[in-house]
């Protein structure tokens, strides 16, 4: 987004984007523990004011290194399932992560929610928690599903379009006016900022 919004305005719509993700990670009934895998200072803030618990990195390789060092820490700590989400997926609602894990243990399976190009991985359930390593970035959801395969593990790929929608570009920002039924931080503050004179 940086190439068509101003530094200042990216930061503030990456900023409403992480705290709707959390609370909607909050008010989850079937999740019992929620973290956040982060080395920013302002990312922190905001989870401790949710009440979301700060997974703290002191350095950053990559998102898949991240989750993976996330997993094997929560794996110490006895988890069982493991569900990532990403913060920019603005249109989520605790119903959706809800019905991630509701597949996962109706069909004891991993859950696979591909993004809205239908090459990315934006939700990634794994149970056991350590079954496959992570592959997110460029073509993440084939080497999600190659994984899963070569190991034999049962897994399901799932539609969700409020999982689906990820904020990357401007062209991103769109639906989020399309969609009056969802209010919130992001849609509110694209509303009257970056859309505002358009």
């Amino acid at each position: 987004m940086r190439k068509d919004l101003s530094d200042a305005v990216t930061l503030d719509i990456v900023r409403c984007m992480l705290e709707d993700v959390l609370w909607q990670v909050k008010r989850s009934r079937v999740s019992d523990k929620n973290f956040i895998v982060t080395k920013d200072e302002e990312a922190v803030k905001i989870a401790k004011k949710i009440g979301i618990e700060v997974l703290l990195e002191t350095n950053q390789v990559s998102e898949s290194a991240s989750v993976d060092w996330a997993s094997k820490h929560l794996i110490s700590l006895g988890a069982e399932k493991i569900l990532r989400v990403p913060a920019d997926i603005p249109l989520v609602k605790s119903e959706d992560i809800d019905e991630v894990f509701n597949y996962a243990l109706t069909n004891k399976s991993c859950v696979i929610v591909p993004s809205e190009s239908g090459t990315g991985t934006n939700a990634l359930l794994r149970s056991p928690p350590g079954v496959i390593p992570s592959f997110f970035g460029t073509g993440s959801l084939k080497k999600h599903i190659q994984a899963f395969e070569e190991k034999g593990v049962k897994y399901l790929v799932v539609e969700n379009p409020n999982i689906a929608l990820d904020v990357d570009r401007l062209e991103d920002l769109a639906p989020l006016v399309r969609l009056p039924q969802t209010k919130n931080l992001t849609t509110e503050y694209v509303l009257n900022s970056v859309f505002k004179n358009r």
